[in-house]
């Protein structure tokens, strides 16, 4: 199932499916073509309503700002908010001579409380002193400097203990003129907050630079300038370690040199370092606001959750920091517990702004880019392009302001007409919505520059009036794209910059549709049902190993510009029917029909126009539809009553044709008088951009359309950049910006496939991605006792069906004991879901280990069968589409079909013979995917599902769906689903638990990867120490990407595998086009059917078990060739196409529901799947 990162529906050209012909329980996952929806609002309407519209105010010219450069402003600048503080006292008395205490003047108090008399206070004094000295009697004062706040809070069972060994002095001394005090580089704030009260905050003063770096990639130091020395002596073995969070390591380790570490988030490790005479500085990776605050369970705290308790070091059932013999404990568990409590809370979170880019550090796993080496290497051309920046090193952004609100076709108007009036020298680039870029100065800081522009509305010769202000918003740095590979982190604003620059050129005369450029093909590409195909080209600024550009060709679904008369009849005919024009004069529409126009005329455009009558034509969005114009009264101008019909026959001298089809509801929804067109009267707009799920034919009728060899595609992006012609444009030239006109040309290596092992020592290599297994049989074949077929479609021949499977069983090593049990059960009519549950339960009396059930091509009939047989019943069907039964039926298809049955019954069809060693010991594989609904959908959530192998071979796995909110990515359930996985490997090993995980996570954009692997990786390691205090196992965490538009084409053609001249299976990139400072690569693992093959991207976000480039790729493209439906290697590794399978079989078991969104929890309950088939036979859904 698709995403719409993710995902409506999605299909993939160039991938394998399936079984070939076989027939399938669901449709393939794959990609949907990106679109967006047209935002613009509504024209002035006149003729079937009348409507008055305000004048807008005029205002005199002002005069254009001089254009003087201004002063390149430091792009990491960023105020800092402060917050004053009112003063507080703190006194503390001492017991026993054992009294640690430190005052604080303001804010929340920090305290250590011990029993025994060990107590601790922190308390903070004028003068802001941080002294931590050991007297005699053991006191141990500490003050600290105005503003930085931190406290540790304590509450109903979040335990954070300390122990320290008696003798075992810690002191942090400093001397007169020592002040320890930390502030931020460049003013960015960051703060630790948690809900409930627990916060710990660290504020930073100018003038003591703090900066964060990470362990190989995100390092955080933390040393103090000359003067400003802070010192944690201690003799070498003496460890101090804070409690830790499961999943995040939290250490005070202190040796010669002063180390000390931090708590580390996941993805971010902390360092801290201080060496005498050092700075203080703090630099932050990747993203607006770090923070350990995370909501829905996601929070790294200091103080822990209820049931997991923190310790650093466990002996005889005391929780203790250090222990030597003949010392006492400074914490136990049984009461002896020093308590961190919170006497005042923070009055208000210091919240930071997006941080600059130079803040960002380089890589999430801490890896630089280290090419792997095994493989054949073979030279080939990507879709990528050199893009020079010249000598441009800032640009000027500038916001811009429209009153009123302008449709989106006005936009780019509007502003050319305000530069042409104010700043005619120049060509800025304008994004065509708010914001503009150029290398000169247009408008000085603090002084915007107002104007009218005056624009012709072409449709109805009115003249409209616009009021547009330009102010300077800021000056962005272009120096990290001249070094690329010396920049450690994501310069977005320099790439958006020069990505909206590079877009000028094309979007002043195409469509634009995010990234990508159509124009009106001289010939309608019909789709069917409404739509049409139109052509255009991709465009991409990439950050490689240089500034590149990504070039390609797109292909989008447009509606046809067409009248509504024939638009409803091209929508409601069908290869049973063909619907005429005297049907809709002589009957309305039932109902399902006008929910099938009214869903496919929503947001749409229309010109509306009474031929003959100059003035009549007025465009209008499409609301919905009403009452047909024959019934529909109203009261125009307050006069007599009348009805639509009668209306346009008298005021407006039209006979309607059609009175009997719905009125078209347009104009403002919040009109008291709706605005109701007659359909025939309505033509839809031409090029306009929707953001909907595309109907079976539609999609599969564009693939075929856009399929083509490598040699046409690249011919087509070629002729599509010389249309272009990026260097001559005005806007780019000014910029000083040249792009290549060649493809840049890189070396790939070919991996080599793994061998599969089949029963009794026989294996097969696969050849060009695919292998024959006519002469051997499967690794290990399931045992059918009892099985028999049933009808959903009538009576029919099915003898011939059982016959084949019988006879074809054996011979592919499945063990079926007896023939299909006749008669054959036929489901009564009407074929709904009761008729369907009462056949099904009779089988299930039966005691069938499998039913095959003949479905029809369409309908819902697909989601009656599993919703009964595996929600209700508890019995493992494999569907047939009726026309396999008829068209397809030879013995590869029966072959096909026994593939997924065999895998059903827990049979292994084959497996690894070579083993790639991460799977040498007990391992995880884990894929994960969350599909949304299509933009058009309503009241339906999305799926977030995870598979995890349960077998050493990792060719079987399970599943666990979770129903969330829509467009919701975050895996919300991800601890709970990986603990159920992990006791599920438990049981099925003997007893082992997996020591190593390897998680596959589709559906992410670059742009999320920080949120998911914080809250996804520390969710999976609450999920182990959730079954273990101490059961960490190393966790591999990669993000799959396929939306993406980079595509091979092999030079040689020797190194071409198919009629297509495509790159072989098995082809990696991991150099030139892909992050010098990430460890990610490009793998085609797949032999494409149709169409220029399309390689998979994978990015490794963090990495435990310290896996090579070679090692990584080597495993991805292995698992490659372990999905279970066919003899083929797919484009991406199996634990990652069942999680497609799974989301889809949830869908599925949804589809004819109406659910509560409010109330997913409950919804959950009623879609849970019964263990008879979850457990007994985890691969069901495949």
């Amino acid at each position: 199932m698709g995403k719409g990162k993710k995902k409506g529906g999605k299909t993939k050209a160039g991938d394998s499916r399936g079984a070939g012909d076989a027939p399938t329980d669901q449709t393939q996952p794959g990609n949907q073509p990106s679109t967006s929806q047209d935002g613009s609002g509504d024209a002035t309407n006149q003729g079937a309503v009348k409507t008055s519209q305000p004048k807008p105010e005029t205002t005199g010219d002002q005069k254009r700002a001089r254009p003087e450069k201004l002063k390149t402003r430091d792009p990491a600048g960023i105020s800092v908010v402060e917050t004053s503080r009112s003063p507080a006292s703190a006194t503390s008395s001492q017991k026993s001579g054992h009294q640690q205490e430190l005052s604080k003047q303001t804010g929340p108090q920090q305290h250590f409380a011990q029993q025994g008399g060990y107590q601790q206070q922190l308390a903070q004094q004028p003068g802001y002193q941080q002294q931590l000295t050991q007297k005699p009697g053991h006191q141990q004062q500490l003050a600290k400097q105005a503003g930085p706040q931190q406290h540790l809070v304590q509450q109903g069972g979040y335990q954070q203990q300390l122990a320290q060994q008696p003798g075992y002095q810690q002191q942090l001394t400093q001397k007169p003129g020592h002040q320890q005090q930390s502030a931020k580089q460049a003013g960015p704030q960051q703060y630790l907050s948690q809900k409930g009260g627990y916060q710990q905050q660290l504020a930073q003063q100018p003038g003591y630079q703090q900066q964060l770096a990470r362990q190989p990639g995100y390092q955080q130091q933390l040393s103090q300038q000359p003067g400003y020395q802070q010192q944690l002596p201690q003799q070498p073995g003496y460890q101090q370690q804070l409690p830790q969070q499961p999943g995040y390591q939290q250490q005070l380790p202190q040796q010669p040199g002063y180390q000390q570490q931090l708590p580390q988030q996941p993805g971010y490790r902390q360092q801290l370092t201080q060496e005498p005479g050092h700075q203080q500085q703090f630099a932050r990776h990747a993203g607006p606001q770090q923070h350990l605050a995370q909501q829905g369970g996601h929070q790294q705290q200091l103080a822990q959750q209820p049931g997991f308790q923190q310790q650093l070091a466990k002996q005889s059932g005391h929780q203790q920091l250090a222990k030597q013999s003949g010392h006492q404990q400074l914490a136990k568990q049984s009461g002896h517990q020093q308590q961190l409590t919170q006497q005042q809370q923070v009055s208000q979170e210091q919240q930071i702004s997006t941080l600059p880019d130079k803040m960002i550090q380089m890589s999430i796993t801490g890896k630089r880019q280290t090419p792997g080496t095994k493989g054949r290497k073979i030279p080939i051309e990507t879709n990528y392009l050199r893009l020079d920046l010249g000598k441009l090193t800032v640009a000027y952004h500038y916001d811009v302001e429209i009153i009123p609100d302008t449709p989106k076709k006005y936009l780019r108007k509007v502003v050319e007409e305000f530069r042409k009036k104010y700043f005619s020298r120049y060509h800025p680039a304008f994004d065509g919505r708010k914001n503009i870029f150029s290398p000169f100065v247009l408008v000085e800081q603090g002084q915007p520059l107002s104007g009218e522009i005056k624009i012709l509305d072409e449709l109805n010769g009115k003249e409209k009036i616009f009021k547009v202000k330009v102010q300077y918003a800021n000056t962005v740095d272009l120096t990290p794209l001249h070094n690329v590979q010396k920049t450690q982190y994501s310069p977005q604003e320099a790439l958006q910059c020069v990505e909206i620059v590079l877009r000028s050129a094309p979007s002043s005369r195409c469509i634009s549709v995010g990234r990508s450029f159509f124009t009106r093909p001289p010939g309608i590409i019909d789709l069917g049902e409404g739509m049409e195909m139109y052509q255009g080209f991709y465009q991409s600024v990439v950050r490689g190993w240089k500034t590149l550009l990504n070039v390609d060709v797109a292909h989008k679904a447009f509606p046809k510009e067409i009248g509504l008369v024939a638009l409803i009849i091209e929508l409601l005919s069908d290869f049973r029917y063909q619907l005429r024009e005297d049907d809709l004069r002589a009957r309305e529409l039932d109902m399902t029909q006008k929910k099938t126009v009214e869903k496919f005329l929503r947001t749409l455009r229309v010109v509306y126009e009474i031929k003959g009558q100059p003035g009549s034509k007025r465009e209008y969005r499409v609301n919905g539809i009403k009452e047909c114009p024959k019934r529909k009264t109203f009261r125009p101008d307050n006069g007599p009553e009348m009805t639509i019909e009668e209306y346009f026959a008298r005021k407006k001298n039209y006979r309607l044709q059609y009175p009997l089809l719905p009125s078209i509801w347009v104009g403002n929804v919040q009109r008291s008088d709706p605005i109701l067109l007659p359909a025939e009267l309505c033509t839809l707009l031409p090029g306009q951009a929707v953001n909907r799920k595309m109907t079976e034919g539609q999609t599969s009728a564009m693939i075929r359309r856009a399929a083509t060899s490598t040699t046409v595609r690249k011919e087509k992006i070629l002729n599509s950049l010389q249309q272009t012609n990026h260097n001559s444009d005005l806007c780019i030239k000014e910029f000083g910006f040249t792009i290549g006109s060649a493809f840049e040309k890189i070396q790939a290596r070919v991996l080599d496939p793994p061998s599969l092992a089949y029963f009794n020592g026989t294996s097969v290599r696969p050849s060009k991605g695919v292998w024959r297994a006519d002469n051997v049989r499967f690794l290990k074949g399931a045992e059918i006792q009892k099985w028999t077929i049933i009808s959903t479609c009538g009576p029919m021949d099915m003898g011939r069906l059982a016959e084949m499977i019988f006879n074809i069983g054996p011979k592919c090593g499945m063990m079926l004991l007896s023939k299909a049990e006749t008669p054959f059960e036929v489901v009564r009519k009407p074929p709904n879901f009761g008729n369907i549950l009462n056949s099904l339960q009779k089988c299930s009396d039966k005691k069938y280990d499998l039913v095959f059930v003949i479905i029809p091509d369409s309908g819902p009939i697909y989601s009656d069968v599993k919703r009964a047989a595996e929600l209700n019943i508890g019995c493992l069907t494999q569907c047939i589409k009726r026309s396999t039964l008829f068209k397809k039926l030879n013995p590869a298809t029966v072959n096909n079909i026994l593939l997924k049955v065999n895998s059903k019954l827990n049979g292994l069809n084959h497996s690894l013979l070579d083993r790639p060693n991460i799977l040498s010991q007990p391992c995880m594989i884990m894929g994960a995917d969350v599909t949304h609904p299509s933009p058009d959908s309503q009241n339906i959530p999305s799926v977030a599902a995870v598979t995890a192998s349960h077998d050493p071979k990792a060719f079987c796995y399970n599943i666990c769906c979770r129903l969330q909110s829509p467009k919701m990515e975050i895996i919300s359930d991800l601890q709970d689903i990986t603990r159920e996985q992990l006791i599920y490997f438990y049981q099925k090993n003997n007893g082992q638990k997996p020591r190593r995980i390897v998680f596959f996570r589709d559906g992410v954009s670059e742009g999320q990867f920080n949120e998911v692997l914080s809250k996804e990786l520390s969710a999976i390691r609450r999920a182990c120490t959730s079954l273990e205090n101490d059961y960490k196992p190393s966790i591999t965490f990669l993000v799959v990407q396929k939306r993406h538009h980079t595509r091979f084409f092999p030079m040689d053609k020797r190194d071409s595998d198919d009629k297509n001249f495509n790159v072989p299976a098995g082809t990696c990139v991991d150099t030139d086009i892909t992050n010098p400072n990430l460890q990610d690569f490009y793998l085609v693992s797949h032999a494409s059917i149709q169409g220029v093959a399309k390689p998979t991207k994978y990015c490794t976000l963090w990495d435990d078990n310290n896996m090579n480039n070679d090692e990584i790729e080597a495993l991805t493209y292995h698992l490659c060739h372990l999905f279970s439906r066919c003899n083929r290697s797919v484009s991406y590794p199996a634990p990652t196409y069942y999680a497609h399978l799974a989301a889809a079989r949830a869908k599925v078991y949804i589809e004819q529901i109406n659910l509560d969104l409010t109330r997913l929890d409950y919804e959950q309950k009623n879609i849970k799947i019964l263990d008879s088939i979850r457990k007994q036979k985890p691969m069901f859904f495949v």
